[in-house]
């Protein structure tokens, strides 16, 4: 009876280390499939005018602090800020946060040295760019952070699984809008920003979760 209760719980333990690895693998594919994409397409093209039809300096200066936070010199900091708070308060996840980030940053690097898109063109008051406009660095980023952000504080008790979700959706589709509206990226863009930062986001859950699962098990043989 004891044997096959452990028996089970080794399952159920093997099944949730797993499903992190197959929601990174799925979110990767589905980056691919947007890249394969013919950049800019007629949606990208028809949110673009109206984008520039609805654009409102006012709204925009207003939406200009979560820009500043969708820069890596922002995001990172806080990352490690949010992974110090955590430990201080002794809580688990620090690790995962700062991951995150640090992934979500090298794997938009990595993309832009592969994929080299032009960017819309530029609206008024902002400077021309030359690097790739795909992915999106700003949603790549900030979904890879909130993602697993709230997974995080989901799991420390610091936020209800509701709290969460609104973390680990709300933030990625507000700073994606944000990209179209200010003209920065195409929607194509965005849509790569997300699938990559959620690929990153998983994978950064399953492979720093696996860590002290093996410590545990080493930990577990040897007494």
């Amino acid at each position: 009876m004891l044997s096959e209760r452990a028996s089970r719980t080794r399952t159920d333990s093997r099944c949730e280390s797993i499903k992190p690895a197959v929601a990174a693998l799925t979110a990767l594919t589905a980056f691919m499939l947007v890249a394969a994409l013919d950049e800019p397409t007629p949606l990208d093209r028809a949110l673009y005018r109206l984008a520039a039809q609805l654009a409102d300096r006012r709204l925009e200066l207003a939406q200009r602090p979560l820009e500043l936070l969708g820069l890596p010199g922002a995001y990172i900091p806080v990352a490690h800020l949010l992974a110090r708070a955590l430990r201080r308060n002794g809580k688990r996840g620090g690790n995962e946060v700062i991951v995150a980030a640090w992934a979500g940053w090298l794997a938009l690097r990595a993309m832009r040295l592969m994929i080299h898109r032009p960017r819309p063109p530029r609206p008024p008051g902002r400077g021309p760019k030359r690097e790739s406009t795909f992915p999106s660095g700003h949603s790549t980023g900030l979904t890879a952070l909130s993602i697993v952000l709230a997974e995080v504080l989901a799991r420390e008790g610091l936020l209800t699984r509701r709290q969460a979700r609104t973390l680990g959706i709300g933030v990625p589709l507000a700073i994606g809008a944000n990209r179209v509206y200010v003209r920065e990226h195409w929607l194509t863009d965005v849509l790569g920003g997300w699938t990559l930062g959620a690929s990153v986001a998983a994978g950064a859950l399953a492979v720093v979760r696996r860590g002290p699962r093996r410590q545990t098990r080493a930990a577990s043989r040897s007494t």
